[in-house]
Parts: structure tokens; sequence; C-alpha cells
């Protein structure tokens, strides 16, 4: 029986097919290119094997961290345990030896340092870096060593050659972090600097070094864009600054508060001044980052903070004088910042600062209870500027302010005396300002209106219930409404008549429940009949107007 046609030229095929295959594999072969599986039996296929983990991927990250560990924390861990070590070394007395051989003993300890972080700054990059700040706190420690730790003091913090080395000192720390381009390396100079100032402890020393280690952060956050240098170097100064006013303990000397060199405390100013200018002129000023808000936070809170403190409990007597010159330079900055980028949070610090500073200096100024009138005239001020800010915070922090001063005034005050009146006033006024402004510069504040007109409609009251005679309470809460309804023709402003409405129904209800009791009879009368006038005239006068209006938009008949 013959094979089927089909079948044999299938056959045929196929040995065809394994004969070029064979071929190529030998052609392969011969290039040394490895073949891939022809088919799915010649894959192989891993055989999976029970309670075994397959291989994980996170073994470069294991080796990583190893690497880690082991090159740069213990390098790190390792010069800082040498530095240490040092420091003590050069910390004992040494009694038999010359004053000042222990510190030209650091002196060539930190030359070494330095040379051997030099040589290795290729081969061991990690280690030379470290090296290098170890070097500037040897150096800044052999210096001190010279005033300090000794039987005897090789130098005197009044001498200048004392304070020349010292200077010296932070000029070269510096000049080697800057070399290097290191931000934290010229942030350990800086505070080398802070504890030469504390070491020599003179006040004109303290101002001057401050003061030029504010410049030169300032110089070196706009030359090489350090934005972090801010916060960190003035936290620096003002730290250091508070150490020697409460009498520089770290010397030795008793806590106290300082009250010698009253001009130094002038440089706090001059700091927020100078770092003030450095971040107003960092590349970006399209958004207030981190650096940017933490150092408006710490000028406003930490500077101001410990000036004021100083000023309260040393120097008292230059309290207002020092107050307004803080507002005045808080306040301009604010101005600065707003004109400038449009700065929300730092013109908010600022200013609330700068309106702080004013009000301590009013406080100050004005006794009781002409500083609340002082206090409630600034609530314009604050008001004005606020809206040239365009701030809704500021308003709302004014506000709750001006209920914190009518409180005030209501908790000391022995009696009414009229400010009340003045508090209703400048509410009212306050509430017209902002709907004046609202449309040119489109401030949302109707919450902020409506706070302002029902603190007048709560103090106005009071201030007449406390000020009028009982017999006439009535009478003049009655002339208040009628007031307020003159207030709506003016300005055409309808919480006007509401406030009048409400005013003539809390003289009602004040008839009613407390006038008939207190008033004699006549007077009793008298309140009765002129309170039913007003309130049926002022009902005629509306339905009056209800009626005219209803005329005016009835259609006309054709």
């Amino acid at each position: 029986m013959n094979s089927h046609p089909d079948k044999e030229n299938g056959g045929d095929l196929r040995a065809v097919v394994e004969d070029l295959t064979t071929r190529l594999k030998r052609v392969e072969e011969q290039l040394g290119i490895a073949s891939l599986p022809t088919s799915v039996a010649e894959r192989k296929v891993e055989p999976v094997q029970d309670n075994v983990l397959p291989k994980q991927d996170n073994e470069p990250e294991r080796e990583s961290l190893e690497f880690e560990v082991g090159q740069t924390w213990f390098a790190l861990i390792g010069i800082v345990a040498l530095a240490i070590g040092m420091g003590f070394l050069l910390s004992l007395p040494f009694a038999s030896l010359p004053s000042w051989l222990p510190s030209l003993a650091g002196y060539v300890a930190s030359i070494l340092v330095f040379s051997v972080a030099q040589l290795s700054r290729k081969s061991f990059k990690v280690i030379s870096k470290y090296l290098r700040g170890a070097g500037i706190l040897l150096l800044f420690f052999a210096s001190i060593r010279l005033f300090y730790f000794g039987e005897t003091a090789a130098l005197g913090t009044n001498s200048l050659l004392g304070q020349s080395v010292l200077i010296l000192t932070i000029g070269i720390n510096l000049i080697l972090a800057w070399r290097r381009n290191s931000q934290v390396l010229f942030v350990m100079a800086i505070l080398t600097g802070c504890g030469s100032a504390l070491a020599i402890g003179s006040a004109v020393f303290v101002g001057v070094t401050l003061t030029g280690l504010a410049a030169l952060g300032v110089y070196a956050q706009l030359k090489r864009n350090w934005r972090s240098l801010t916060p960190v170097v003035f936290t620096a100064l003002m730290l250091t600054y508070s150490i020697w006013a409460i009498g520089n303990p770290v010397i030795g000397n008793p806590l106290g508060i300082v009250i010698q060199g009253y001009p130094i405390v002038f440089s706090i100013p001059l700091w927020i001044l100078v770092f003030s200018y450095a971040v107003m002129l960092r590349p970006d000023r399209t958004q207030e980052d981190a650096p940017v808000q933490v150092g408006g936070l710490l000028m406003c809170g930490l500077g101001y903070g410990v000036f004021f403190l100083h000023h309260l409990l040393g120097f008292e007597s230059q309290l207002i004088v020092s107050q307004l010159v803080m507002a005045v330079v808080l306040l301009g900055i604010a101005f600065v910042f707003w004109t400038r980028e449009k700065s929300s949070f730092n013109t908010f610090m600022y200013a609330m600062t700068g309106y702080m500073a004013l009000s301590i200096a009013l406080i100050k100024w004005f006794d009781s209870p002409e500083v609340f009138v002082a206090l409630s005239l600034q609530s314009l001020i604050v008001i004005a500027t606020a809206i040239y800010f365009s701030s809704k915070f500021i308003i709302l922090a004014n506000c709750l302010i001006f209920i914190g001063i009518i409180l005030g005034y209501i908790a000391v005050s022995h009696g009414e005396q009229g400010m009340s009146i003045g508090f209703g006033i400048v509410a009212l006024v306050s509430a017209r300002i902002l709907n004046w402004q609202k449309e040119r510069l489109t401030l949302q504040t109707e919450f902020m209106r409506n706070a302002y007109l029902a603190i007048a409609f709560a103090v106005l009251p009071y201030a007449l219930f406390y000020l009028a005679p009982d017999k006439f309470v009535a009478v003049a809460w009655v002339a208040l409404s009628l007031f307020y309804y003159g207030l709506f023709l003016f300005f055409g402003n309808r919480k006007y008549r509401w406030m009048g409405h409400s005013t003539l129904l809390l003289t009602a209800l004040y008839v009613v429940l407390i006038g008939t009791a207190k008033l004699e009879s006549h007077y009793r009368i008298i309140t009765f009949l002129a309170l039913g006038s007003i309130m049926i005239i002022v009902s005629l006068i509306f339905s009056y107007i209800r009626g005219k209006q209803a005329t005016n938009d009835k259609p006309e008949e054709s």
C-alpha cells in the first residue's frame, strides 16, 4: 500500500528544515554566536524548589548602605573622636610648660591636619572633607588656649594682640572654607567666630565681630547662592548675643542681664536689615520657599524677641525709643517685601511684628486709660496698611487685637470714662474704610466689615448705658438708632439700617424689662411715649418707602 502524497511531502519538508537548522548551528558555532532555543521543548525550565526564597533585588542597596556606614560614618566618628581627644589634651594645664607652648602644639597639629586633608583630597575625599572640619576646630581651640585652661594665660582678653590673634584665626577659617566652596565649613568658621566673640566678651568686640560675621554671611549667600545660610547664621548670631546678654556664663561669669554697652543692642535691627536684604536679592523671587519663611520667622520671632527682652530687663528707660526704631525697621522691610515681590508670608510677619513693637511703645508711653485711645487709633493705621498689603490675615489679626484692647479696657477701668464711644467710632470708621477700598483692592472682607459693625453695635450702647443717667438711657439709645438711620441715608448701606432696627428693638427690650422697674412714673411715661412715637414714625417712613418702590416697579398700563 503506497503512502499518502501529503505525508511524503511533509516528511521531505521536515527533513529540509532539520538540515537547515543543523547548518545554521554550525555557522553560529564558527562565528561564536549563541543560538536561541528553536522550540519550546529546547527551552530549559528552572525547577521550582520549595522553601527557597527567590534572590532579592536589593543586594546592591545593602552593599551600598554597608559601604556608606563603613566609609562615611566611621570616618566621621573617628575624626570627631580624634578632634575631641586633641581638645582635651590641649585643655590640660601643663603647669611645668610655658603657657604658649600648648597653643603652639595645637597650631602645628592643625597645620598637619590641613596638610593631610590636602594630600588625601583625591584618594580619600570623605576623610579629607572631615579632616578640614577638624582642622578648623583645632585651629580655633589652639587660639582659645592662649586665654583659658592654663595655669596662667598667655594673652589677656583685653589685649590688642590677643584680639588680633582671634580675628586672624576667624579669617583663616573663613578663607579655607571659602576656597573649598563648602557651606558646611563656612558655617563652622562662622561658629568659631561666634565662640571668639564670647571668649573676649567685651561689648564692642561682640558687636563688631558679630556684625562682621553677619555681613560675611550675607555676602556668601549672594555670591554662592547658599539659600540656607541666612537662617543658620542668624540663629548662631542671636544665640551668641543671648549668651553674652545674660552675662556670658560660658567663660565663668555669673548669670545676670548685661547693662553695659547699650548701643550694641541696636546691632540686632542692623542684622535683620542686612539678612532681609539678602533674602530680597535671591535669584527666584516668585515663591517663598522654606529658607525664606524660616528666615522671616527667626528674624521676627527670635530677633525681635531677644531685642525686646534685653531692653525690658536691662534698658527699660530706653524701651520707647527702641520699640519705635524696631517698628520703623520692620514695617519698612514689610513695605519693601510687598513692593518688590508681593510677598504674603514675609509681609505679614514683618508687618505684624512691627505693629507689636509700635503697640509696646504706645503702652509704655501713655498711661491708662489714654493708652487705649492710642491703641485704637493705631488700629486705624493697621487697617490702612493692611489694605495696601491686600492682607486678609493682617485685617483679621488687627480685629482680634482690637477686641482684646476693648476687653482689656473693660477689665482695668474702674468705670466708663467715655473710651468705649471712641472704640465704637473706630470700629465704624474701620468698617467704612474696608467697604470703601473693597473694589480697588478686590478684598473679599465682608466678614471683617460685619465684625467691626458688630463691635460698634455692642460697644456704643454699652458706653451710653454707663454714661447716661438711668432715666435717659432709653433716650440715648433711640438717638443712637437715629444716628444709624442717618448713616443709612447718607451711604445707602442697608447694614446701618439693620443696626438702627436692632438698636430700637434693644431699647424696647430695655424699657420693658428694666426701665419699667427703675424709672419714676413721669419718666416712665415720657420714655414709653417717646419710644412708641419714634418706632411708629420709623414704621411709617419705611411703609412710605416700600409703597413708593412698589409704584415704581409696577408696569405702566397701555
